[in-house]
């Protein structure tokens, strides 16, 4: 029952414990035990749901648990380094689990890493502007480990010792990730400073390699991307179920929360690239809103509270954002009605806002949407409440759709 899911169960806390899921922890996620649990409450029978789709597939959580069941996984995520996760924690896991070498290759290089003496030699590092975010001896043994995976052959090995490197490369920074990636207090560098790149990455793959030869064999399909992003995929009827969790209208950028992740495998060369990947996003932060060519014609029922904004808000780029970011989720959400076979599931994970003491009910207006393409809540449940910066109340939910066609 839902009581017995710990409202922990959609933040990533508790997969920091789960095999595999832990592999590349992701704060704005939440944890496979909410996807067992939602599933659950839709079929007692595993069998009976064959097919799934995530349309926002951050670190996959949701198709990582649906192969897990051998459910057929179909997704889609416009973060090339979000997609790059998921692809190895499910495909590349797959095809090893699925060829002579499992984790032979693996433990090959973890013994060579770890029987190599790197020598610093004090060389002045250029990692185009990127280097600012680590200690210069930290980003030295980061780039060397980089260079000897590179050596490797075999494609999906060389990607899961590349995620076992991501996975420190906020660890061991100048930055935190606490919802958004900022510089770390002095008390936060101390303990950071206590840490060694070799045995962190070598902690690191020797989780891996034990995840894989523990439970590698619960991987038993390979997942499927239908477009990199939901607003473009044209499959009609396809899946029984959408699980999912929005971006959450609250300024946060996820692409930037991932640049150090993103520099390192290649998406980009420095942090003038990263507003590249905005336009293939839903819009909910008002970085380069202003240089985005989109529509500002909001839907009708959003226009009341452009209205009580706009006299009051301290940047105009919020009220184009709020306008953009339902009409993205309006063409996302027609294009799941399509997805969706008739009378099946849409569960959805959200988050309300407020800007300048205007209250805008995302779940509400999510909720007329979905409404507009056939989609009725059977179901609602308020997950958790906290209060904004001026003492606002705002709520998580989880939001339970049948599709009537």
């Amino acid at each position: 029952m839902w009581d017995s899911i710990p409202w922990k169960a959609w933040t990533f806390a508790l997969n920091r414990k789960e095999a595999i899921h832990s592999r590349y922890s992701y704060i704005e996620w939440y944890s496979s035990c909410l996807v067992v649990d939602e599933l659950e409450k839709i079929q007692n029978n595993w069998i009976e749901i064959s097919s799934l789709y995530d349309p926002f597939w951050w670190t996959g959580t949701t198709p990582l648990v649906w192969v897990q069941h051998w459910i057929q996984s179909y997704y889609s995520e416009s973060n090339p380094f979000m997609l790059w996760v998921i692809n190895t924690k499910i495909n590349s896991v797959k095809n090893l689990i699925d060829s002579w070498n499992w984790t032979k290759l693996l433990e090959s290089f973890y013994s060579e890493i770890n029987w190599k003496n790197f020598k610093f030699n004090w060389r002045n590092i250029e990692y185009w502007w990127f280097e600012k975010f680590y200690d210069t001896k930290v980003l030295y043994f980061l780039l060397e480990i980089k260079k000897e995976i590179s050596k490797v052959e075999n494609n999906d090995v060389r990607a899961i010792l590349m995620l076992a490197l991501s996975s420190i490369l906020v660890p061991v920074s100048k930055m935190v990730r606490r919802w958004d990636l900022r510089y770390a207090t002095e008390k936060e560098l101390e303990k950071k400073s206590k840490l060694d790149v070799k045995d962190e990455f070598l902690k690191k793959l020797s989780l891996i390699i034990t995840d894989i030869n523990n439970d590698g064999k619960s991987v038993t399909k390979k997942a499927i991307e239908l477009s990199d992003d939901a607003r473009l995929i044209n499959e009609e009827n396809l899946v029984d179920c959408i699980i999912t969790s929005p971006p959450y209208l609250n300024g946060t950028n996820y692409i930037r929360n991932t640049k150090l992740e993103l520099k390192m495998n290649d998406f980009v060369n420095n942090e003038s690239e990263l507003p590249l990947f905005h336009s293939k996003w839903i819009v909910a932060w008002i970085n380069n809103v202003s240089k985005r060519k989109k529509s500002d014609e909001p839907l009708d029922f959003i226009i009341p509270f452009i209205d009580r904004l706009s006299p009051v808000v301290y940047d105009e780029r919020i009220t184009k954002m709020i306008i953009w970011y339902f009409n993205d989720m309006n063409q996302v959400i027609r294009k799941l009605s399509k997805l969706l076979k008739d009378n099946w599931t849409f569960i959805m994970d959200i988050w309300d806002s407020q800007f300048a003491w205007v209250h805008i009910p995302t779940h509400d207006l999510l909720e007329k949407i979905c409404n507009n393409n056939w989609f009725i809540k059977y179901d609602e449940s308020i997950l958790r409440e906290r209060r904004s910066k001026n003492n606002m109340i705002l709520s998580q939910r989880v939001l339970r759709f049948k599709i009537k066609k």
